[in-house]
């Protein structure tokens, strides 16, 4: 029994030692964040799906996250000069591969091209769009091949101001398709479509491109290499457990919530 209480006390005091040690390891760090509903967002629920899985991740890693926004223009360059800790959602260039380190992806963007249900349009190969309307939003990159048919005429455009003009000229029968992101398409239509306008659209089942979206840290960060390391163990971790999916799913549909878009 003396035994047994020696051995309780020296645990109890290793228990006590080891919590000032692992609360030290627990680093703090403050990231770029931005207006890209559902994915991100300042009045979103949990700041928007990907924030939200970015932070748990993090988390799991022992990295507490804050963010800090930016007008859509400045947020990869407030990471890329040093301003923040880092920022996510961005896929990896060349270019910014000198300033930043990258994670794992947490997410894909899939471009996909929305219709109407009474006007399903079925291909295999950009040829068999030929003769369809396309709406494209001013300034937004599809991707090369997609700006290479628009070029050689395969696809015959049609450009608009912003992505809602063009689920509206969709809806009225202005355009027969409109690229976008399946995440995106879906809050819009949740936000300002009535239930009676949004059962009328809907998302192809196939992509035409994915842009994975990473969080990047500023490469000349004292910790830079130890918080993606941190970050990529948290995110396994977390996609291990199957809270990955139930977060994704959950925070999808809070941020879809005040429309209710039709699934």
């Amino acid at each position: 029994m003396r035994y047994h209480g020696l051995a309780l006390g020296i645990l109890s005091w290793a228990v006590l030692l080891a919590a000032p040690v692992e609360a030290a390891q627990r680093l703090k760090i403050t990231l770029s964040n931005q207006e890209w509903p559902p994915y991100m967002g300042q009045g979103l629920p949990y700041d928007g799906i990907l924030s939200r899985l970015v932070k748990e991740a993090f988390a799991r890693g022992g990295v507490d996250v804050a963010f800090r926004y930016y007008p859509n223009n400045r947020t990869l360059q407030s990471a890329r000069n040093g301003q923040v800790d880092g920022s996510f959602g961005w896929a990896p260039t060349a270019e910014r591969k000198h300033d930043l380190l990258y994670t794992l992806p947490v997410l894909s963007a899939r471009m996909v091209f929305y219709q109407r249900k009474s006007r399903r349009l079925e291909w295999s190969r950009w040829a068999d769009l030929k003769g369809a309307r396309v709406g494209v939003t001013v300034g937004n990159y599809y991707s090369d091949e997609f700006d290479a048919e628009a070029k050689n005429g395969t696809l015959s455009v049609d450009s608009a101001p912003d992505d809602l003009v063009n689920l509206r000229k969709l809806l009225a029968g202005r355009i027969d398709l409109f690229p976008i992101d399946m995440e995106v398409g879906r809050y819009l239509i949740a936000h300002h479509f009535t239930p009676v306008q949004a059962v009328q659209l809907e998302p192809q089942s196939r992509s035409f491109w994915s842009a994975p979206l990473h969080v990047v840290i500023w490469r000349k960060h004292a910790q830079g290499k130890e918080l993606v390391e941190r970050f990529n163990r948290g995110l396994k971790a977390l996609q291990d457990s199957g809270d990955f999916e139930r977060l994704l799913q959950e925070t999808r549909e809070a941020c879809l919530k005040p429309r209710g878009y039709p699934r």
